[in-house]
Parts: C-alpha cells; sequence; structure tokens
C-alpha cells in the first residue's frame, strides 16, 4: 500500500469522498451541487481545458465519481491531467445504463460500454476495475464500473 496525502475530487457533488481532500468544482453552475463545507482547496476549473492549473504530482490520488460522462467528448484530455497531475487515480462510470431519455441530463449516461471507457483513458489499463451492479429502478441506480490506475 502506497501512502495518499493529498488528494483531489473532481465534482464532488454535495459530499467529499475523502476528508481534507481539494476539490476540482466548476465555473459553471453544477446541478448536483457543491459541498457547504469542506477543508480542503477550492480549486474553481473546467476538467475539461488543459493545462490544468495545477503541479505535476501535485497528488497522490484523483477521485472523479460518475464525472467522466460529463465532459463533452475531452475526457481524453482530463484523463492526461489526472495522470500529469497525480500518482493515482479512481474514476467511476456509468456502465451500459439504458432508458433515461425523458431527461436531456440523463442522455450523457446512456450506452457507455468498456471500449468507451478505455478510449476516455487513452487505453491504459486500470490496475483495476469492478463492476457494481443496479442498485435500484431508478435510472440513476444502474450499473458502474469502477477502475484503479497507478501512474507510478
Amino acid at each position: 500500500r502506497l501512502p495518499v496525502q493529498r488528494t483531489l475530487e473532481i465534482g464532488p457533488g454535495l459530499l467529499p469522498i475523502v476528508k481534507d481532500a481539494d476539490l476540482m468544482l466548476s465555473p459553471l453552475e453544477d446541478p448536483f451541487g457543491i459541498p457547504k463545507t469542506f477543508t480542503g482547496a477550492r480549486i474553481v476549473h473546467d476538467a475539461t481545458a488543459s493545462p490544468w492549473p495545477l503541479e505535476n504530482n501535485q497528488y497522490d490520488l484523483v477521485i472523479a465519481l460518475q464525472v467522466f460522462e460529463h465532459l463533452d467528448n475531452k475526457q481524453s484530455r482530463a484523463f492526461r491531467e489526472i495522470m500529469r497531475v497525480s500518482r493515482r487515480a479512481i474514476l467511476s462510470f456509468p456502465y451500459m445504463w439504458t432508458g433515461g431519455l425523458e431527461k436531456p441530463s440523463h442522455r450523457a449516461h446512456r450506452d457507455i460500454d468498456r471500449q468507451l471507457i478505455f478510449d476516455w483513458t487513452l487505453n491504459i489499463p486500470p490496475k483495476e476495475m469492478i463492476e457494481i451492479p443496479r442498485t435500484g429502478d431508478e435510472f440513476s441506480k444502474g450499473p458502474r464500473l469502477i477502475g484503479f490506475w497507478e501512474f507510478e
């Protein structure tokens, strides 16, 4: 196990996963909200715009849960920046979600398969990938893939 001292969470919604993590927040209004309180740095930056205002290897870990599908076909650009600023990454993706056509905001989550995820992540295989099965009937409770990458 490698120590994790500095973590960056991208698009954490209302609740960051890691206490004291730095947060990358969209400069646009986030429909999923932003945390009301947190202790890490607040980095307001569009994750699709590179370079990020961060140093090389500044973080031990970057976390982006259910974020990549919202990056407007610039996922590989964001992944390159993750590799530049961090030693490791945990990313989660909606996996093979169907339905959701009634809400335009749901369309980004549809039909994401392993090949698309590998395209987004520059065909760099994760050290581990796990599949989380559907957790409920709602569209947002579909299966997920969670990957762990090491860049060292």
